[in-house]
């Protein structure tokens, strides 16, 4: 009987010392890495300054996961992707560019929206010169020529031959202008008439720069929609905003249009997280926000056009010369 007992005994130690160092391993396994990446929500940025609310620009963050941390967050239901080696640097690079022309995507199109001007769908041409003899043209250097024409149709600027097509026979030629502000930022857009000669003289360049807004290490074209709804507010009342806290995510092209983009409900969640009051998304990614959205208050806004938002802000009580969009 004694000997029964001692048996017993030693099998239950054994099998807890099983159990044990199989949760020890278990452990250790669960804390090394994974070939996943959480994808979560990231910090808001809050750009330039209304009196009144903010514009919110929403990101992400690329988490590298353990195993322990990949079984947990495919529980709570959070995002994951299977990492198929180190993100080159031309994909690096290729983001980070896409970022830049955001940047000066928004300053172009917000250039012509705060006029209360369809955007010509034109990356427009830089003036990198101005000599003695085109001074009277009214351009300076770091001015933007977005379109010229007559009174009755404007031409999108692209190129060198573009502008020498328009300065062929009028002897004046309208010239849609996006100024150049302080620094290398762009005012809003004008009509200025030139003389055609003293317009072919003018040196220009397609690439345009302007000044961005300060968002650190974020890359890709997501923020484009915000940037330019701040660009527009800054150029005009500074109370297109109304007071609220406006988030959102989308890429603008030249015509204004709203692009899709990656990860909104993680951004979603990001601008929920910072009280934000209305949430502009990709009309065709309305019900992605709108399931990410569910059980808040933030306002899920589909746009298809800066426009679109403009109009929206305008409506809900926002004051700009923008309202006015032809």
């Amino acid at each position: 009987m004694a000997d029964a007992t001692t048996r017993d005994r030693e099998k239950t130690r054994r099998i807890r010392y099983a159990v044990i160092l199989s949760l020890l391993m278990l452990a250790g396994f669960g804390l090394t890495g994974s070939p996943y990446d959480r994808i979560v929500p990231g910090p808001v940025i809050r750009i330039d300054s209304p009196q009144r609310g903010s514009w919110l620009v929403t990101t992400v963050v690329v988490r590298h996961s353990t195993w322990f941390r990949w079984a947990l967050a495919e529980f709570k239901g959070e995002r994951t992707v299977r990492v198929r080696g180190a993100a080159s640097p031309a994909a690096s690079q290729s983001m980070t560019e896409a970022m830049d022309r955001s940047q000066a995507t928004a300053a172009l199109v917000a250039a012509q929206l705060a006029d209360g001007r369809t955007p010509t769908g034109s990356a427009g041409l830089q003036v990198t010169g101005v000599t003695g003899t085109t001074a009277t043209s009214g351009l300076h250097p770091g001015d933007v020529l977005l379109a010229a024409g007559d009174a009755r149709h404007l031409a999108p600027l692209r190129d060198q031959t573009d502008l020498s097509s328009a300065t062929v026979d009028p002897a004046n030629v309208s010239v849609l202008v996006a100024p150049r502000a302080s620094g290398e930022s762009l005012g809003t857009s004008t009509i200025k008439r030139i003389p055609a000669a003293s317009l072919a003289a003018v040196r220009v360049d397609p690439r345009v720069a302007a000044t961005t807004y300060p968002l650190g290490v974020v890359q890709g074209p997501s923020a484009g929609l915000i940037l330019t709804l701040a660009r527009v507010d800054a150029l005009g009342s500074g109370d297109l905003i109304g007071g609220r806290h406006v988030a959102g995510t989308g890429g603008v092209a030249l015509d204004g249009s709203v692009t899709t983009v990656g990860e909104v409900e993680e951004k979603v969640k990001a601008a929920m997280a910072a009280h934000a009051d209305v949430f502009f998304v990709p009309a065709l990614q309305r019900d992605i926000a709108v399931r990410a959205a569910r059980g808040g208050t933030m306002r899920i806004v589909p746009v298809g056009s800066v426009s679109d938002a403009v109009k929206w802000l305008c409506a809900a009580g926002g004051r700009s010369p923008a309202c006015e969009i032809s």
